[in-house]
C-alpha cells in the first residue's frame, strides 16, 4: 500500500506530508482548494508527463516522493535486480525531480530509473481512476482494453502472436507495393543498373590500382627534378665531372688515416669502425644512385596514358563510390538489384505465398483469442452485473457485443458494450443511454473487479462521484468501504455520505498570505471529521442541525462497517 507520499514546489503545494493508512482514505475540501493536484502529482510521480509549468512560482525544481508496501514485492523486486536496481527489503522507494531545463530525474530506491522502469513497477502499485476515464469507456477501442484486462498471462500471448503476426503482414504488404512497379519503369530501371555495371566492369578496376596510378604520375610529372637531383648526389659521391676528390675519396682517406692510430686508443677504434660503415654504406649508395639513375626514362606518351586512367577511375568514384572498394561494392548491390527486378515475377510469386500464409495464420490466431475474449465477456458481464445491484443499479443489464472488423494489432473483435438501465428497455450502446452517474458507478464496478484479478494494493478514486447523489451515494459509499476491506482505498469526494465512511480523513484546504497562494493537508480528528461533515452538508456556516447530522451520519458508518467486517 502507499504509506507516506511527499510533495514540495509542485503547483499551488509549498510542502506537505500526507501518512496514508490501510481502510478508506477520504480527501476532501472546498472546491479549487488543490484536491485533484495531489493525485496529479502522484499521477507524474508514477510516470505522466511532467511539465517545468508544474514547478511553483519563484521554485527552480519540484519533488514528488512516495514510499510504498506492497504485498507483491518479490515479483517487483525481482524485475527491479533485471535492470540493475538494488531492492530493498520491506518497501520501495520512488521519488521524481521535475527541473525547469527540463532534465527531469527518476528514482527507485534513491537509484536513477527511467520512466519505463517506474511505470513497469506501479502497475503493482497503484491504479488511478478520474473523471476522465468516463469518456474512455464510451470508446470502443478502450472497451476491448477494458475487456483484455481479464484475460490471463497465459492466455495473452496470444495477443502478443497477433501483434507479430501483423507487424509481418504489413512488412510483407509494404514490399510488396515497393516492387510492384509497372513494366516502363520496370525496364527504365532495368536499363539504367545495365549502363552502369557495364562502366564499371569494362573499366576492369583494381583495388589498389589508384595508389599505385598516383604514384606514377608524381614520378612521370617530376623526372627532370629526379634525373638532375640524382645525377648531382651520384657525381658528388664518385668524383665524376669533378676536378677534386669525391666524397667516397674523402671518407676513404678518413678511414685510412683512423686505420693508421686505432690500436693506441679503444675510443679511436670506435671511431675507425663507424667511418668504415660510413664508408662502405655510401658506397653502395652510389651503386643503387647509379642503377637508379640509368633506370630513369621519361616517357610522355605513358604520362598520357596514367592521366587518362586517374581521370577515368575519378569520374567513377564520383558517380559511384568514394574509392574503387566502394565502386566494387556498389557494383554487387546494383547486380543483386537487377537480378531482383529481372525475377521479380517470382520474387512477387513468393511474397504473395508468404503473406496468404501469414494472414490465414494470423486469422487462426486471432479467432482463438476472439473466442477467449468471448468466454470473458460473458463472466465479466456476470459480475458487472453482480456488482451493479450492490450500486442500487438490480435492473441494469450490460452485454459485450462483437462484431469482426479487418486485421489489426490487438486483433479481429470490435466490441461495443451494450445497456440497458430499466427492466424492458432494449439494449443500446452504453455512449447513448448512460449518464454521469451512470458511468461512475459502471466504471466502480469495472474497477472493483480489475481490482480483485490484478490484487492491486491501491485504488485511487478522484471524484468518481461525479452526478450522483442520494441512496445511490449512500450505496457508492458503502461498496467503496467494502473495497477497502481488502484494499487501500484513497477517495477524493464532494459527497458527504462517501466521507463518512472514512477510516482516515484528510481535509485540503487553500490558504493565500500577501504574496502566495498554497494548498495544504490535515489529518482529521474525530471531531474534525464531524464539523467537515456539517460543512459538506450545510455549507460554510456549521449549524446545531448539520453538527447533529453528521453525527447520526458517522454512527451509521461506523454500523455499517462494523457488519462488513
Amino acid at each position: 500500500m502507499l504509506v507516506d507520499f511527499r510533495v514540495k514546489n509542485y503547483a499551488l503545494i509549498d510542502e506537505l506530508e500526507i501518512q496514508f493508512r490501510d481502510g478508506l482514505n477520504v480527501l476532501t475540501g472546498e472546491t479549487g482548494a488543490g484536491k485533484s493536484i495531489i493525485i496529479g502529482a502522484l499521477e507524474i510521480l508514477l510516470g505522466a508527463r511532467a511539465s517545468s509549468d508544474l514547478i511553483r512560482t519563484g521554485q527552480e525544481t519540484a519533488y514528488i516522493e512516495a514510499v510504498f508496501e506492497p504485498r507483491k514485492l518479490k515479483e517487483i523486486n525481482s524485475y527491479l535486480m533485471e535492470v540493475g536496481i538494488e531492492p530493498e527489503e520491506k518497501m520501495i522507494l520512488l521519488s521524481r525531480e521535475i527541473r525547469e531545463n527540463g532534465r527531469n530525474r527518476n528514482r527507485i530506491n534513491g537509484q536513477l530509473a527511467t520512466a519505463g522502469m517506474i511505470k513497469e513497477i506501479s502497475r503493482y502499485l497503484v491504479d488511478i481512476h478520474g473523471q476522465h476515464e468516463h469518456q474512455l469507456i464510451l470508446d470502443s477501442t478502450s472497451q476491448l482494453d477494458l475487456l483484455d484486462e481479464f484475460i490471463v498471462d497465459k492466455e495473452s500471448k496470444l495477443k502478443d502472436m497477433v501483434a507479430e503476426k501483423f507487424a509481418r503482414i504489413k512488412e510483407l504488404r509494404n514490399k510488396l507495393l515497393e516492387i510492384e512497379i509497372d513494366e516502363t519503369e520496370k525496364a527504365r530501371q532495368i536499363d539504367l543498373l545495365e549502363f552502369q555495371i557495364s562502366e564499371i566492369e569494362n573499366a576492369g578496376l583494381q583495388e589498389d590500382e589508384m595508389e599505385g596510378l598516383e604514384k606514377e604520375y608524381k614520378i612521370l610529372t617530376n623526372m627532370e627534378d629526379i634525373y638532375t637531383s640524382v645525377g648531382s648526389i651520384y657525381n658528388a659521391i664518385n668524383g665524376e665531372d669533378y676536378n677534386k676528390h669525391s666524397t667516397l675519396e674523402e671518407i676513404g682517406f678518413f678511414m685510412k688515416e683512423m686505420e693508421n692510430i686505432k690500436d693506441y686508443d679503444s675510443n679511436l677504434e670506435e671511431f675507425y669502425d663507424i667511418i668504415k660503415d660510413i664508408y662502405y654504406q655510401l658506397e653502395e649508395l652510389g651503386f643503387q644512385l647509379h642503377n637508379y639513375y640509368d633506370s630513369l626514362e621519361y616517357d610522355d606518351h605513358r604520362l598520357k596514358i596514367v592521366e587518362s586512367r586517374i581521370s577515368q577511375i575519378t569520374a567513377l568514384q564520383r558517380k559511384y563510390g568514394k574509392t574503387v572498394s566502394e565502386i566494387l561494392t556498389y557494383k554487387d548491390e546494383i547486380k543483386q538489384s537487377l537480378s531482383d527486378l529481372k525475377s521479380q515475377d517470382l520474387l512477387i510469386k513468393k511474397l504473395r505465398k508468404e503473406l496468404h500464409e501469414i494472414e490465414e495464420n494470423y486469422y487462426e490466431t486471432a479467432r482463438k483469442l476472439s473466442k477467449i475474449r468471448q468466454a470473458k465477456a460473458v463472466k465479466l458481464e456476470e459480475m458487472i452485473s453482480q456488482e451493479l445491484i450492490d450500486l442500487a443499479m438490480k435492473d441494469t443489464i450490460l452485454k459485450i457485443k462483437f462484431k469482426e472488423k479487418k486485421l489489426a494489432d490487438n486483433g479481429i473483435d470490435r466490441v461495443e458494450f451494450m445497456i440497458s438501465t430499466n427492466r424492458g428497455e432494449e439494449l443500446k450502446p452504453l455512449a447513448k443511454i448512460a449518464s454521469g452517474g451512470e458511468l461512475s458507478r459502471i466504471m466502480l464496478a469495472l474497477k472493483t473487479i480489475i481490482a480483485h484479478i490484478d490484487q492491486v494494493d491501491t485504488l485511487i478514486f478522484d471524484e468518481v462521484d461525479s452526478g450522483v447523489g442520494g441512496k445511490t451515494a449512500q450505496m457508492m459509499a458503502e461498496k467503496l468501504a467494502l473495497i477497502s476491506q481488502k484494499r487501500q482505498v484513497i477517495c477524493i469526494t464532494h459527497l458527504p455520505q462517501i466521507a463518512s465512511m472514512a477510516d482516515n480523513h484528510f481535509f485540503i484546504s487553500k490558504k493565500t498570505d500577501v504574496n502566495h497562494t498554497y494548498t495544504d493537508i490535515y489529518s482529521l480528528d474525530q471531531m474534525g471529521q464531524k464539523e467537515e461533515l456539517a460543512r459538506m452538508l450545510g455549507g460554510v456556516t456549521l449549524t446545531d442541525t448539520t453538527m447533529k447530522h453528521a453525527e447520526e451520519m458517522l454512527t451509521l458508518a461506523d454500523d455499517k462497517k462494523s457488519k462488513m467486517i
